[in-house]
């Protein structure tokens, strides 16, 4: 635990220093990402996660070389999810989380930019639910668990496109993936904060997720 800690702060330290490099920069761009919660209201009962609120504010800046800038993201989400199988039913999940990147971008025509981008993601969840086991001859068996201050490192990778709306407007459309470790797992959690939906049979601790977001970004300078 105590070396990844120490890892994380190193690449902390790094964003740090990228960051003060941006005295030079030509631009920055505050944002919101407007996907998230959009599948959990309008497909309630097919999608993984129901009548969830995930709100991802997002700054996005120059750096001094060109083509590069630095991605800072934060987000919070609180939710349940569906139940799956018969000894794993919904899961109530809440949580916060950070994000940092630094990207990489190309510019492919006058309106159309891609870009990657990687950087470590940082988050604190509790969630709790119950669990069911089918009795063949006397019952079922059920049971409840509760869980906070849940916390989770990892790295995430990711690439996109950015379309020029307007002269100060941005849309950007990012397909990521993202992993990492919980420092407690005693019980598979189904959706985790920050990282999202981590199919069953993985090792608790582990956490892998897929996704996509769209988000609205606003020049600010």
């Amino acid at each position: 635990m105590t070396r990844i800690l120490s890892l994380m702060m190193l690449i902390g330290v790094s964003f740090i220093t990228q960051a003060q490099d941006t005295l030079a920069r030509r631009a920055s761009y505050i944002g919101l990402d407007v996907i998230n919660s959009l599948p959990s209201v309008i497909f309630s009962k097919g999608y993984y996660i129901r009548n969830s609120a995930i709100i991802e504010p997002y700054y996005l800046l120059d750096l001094k070389k060109p083509g590069r800038k630095l991605y800072l993201g934060a987000g919070f989400a609180t939710g349940s999810t569906h139940q799956y199988v018969d000894s794993d039913p919904s899961q109530a999940f809440r949580g916060t989380y950070v994000r940092a990147a630094y990207e990489v971008r190309r510019l492919r025509s006058t309106r159309r930019i891609i870009y990657g981008g990687y950087g470590p993601v940082i988050a604190i969840a509790g969630y709790d639910g119950k669990f069911r086991f089918k009795g063949p001859t006397f019952g079922d068996y059920e049971g409840r668990f509760k869980e906070t201050n849940n916390v989770a490192l990892g790295v995430e990778a990711y690439f996109g496109f950015d379309f020029k709306l307007a002269n100060n407007w941005l849309l950007r459309l990012t397909f990521r993936n993202v992993m990492g470790r919980r420092t407690k797992a005693d019980t598979y959690v189904q959706y985790f904060p920050g990282f999202g939906y981590t199919p069953a049979g993985f090792n608790n601790r582990f956490l892998y997720s897929g996704g996509l977001s769209l988000q609205i970004h606003y020049k600010i300078r």
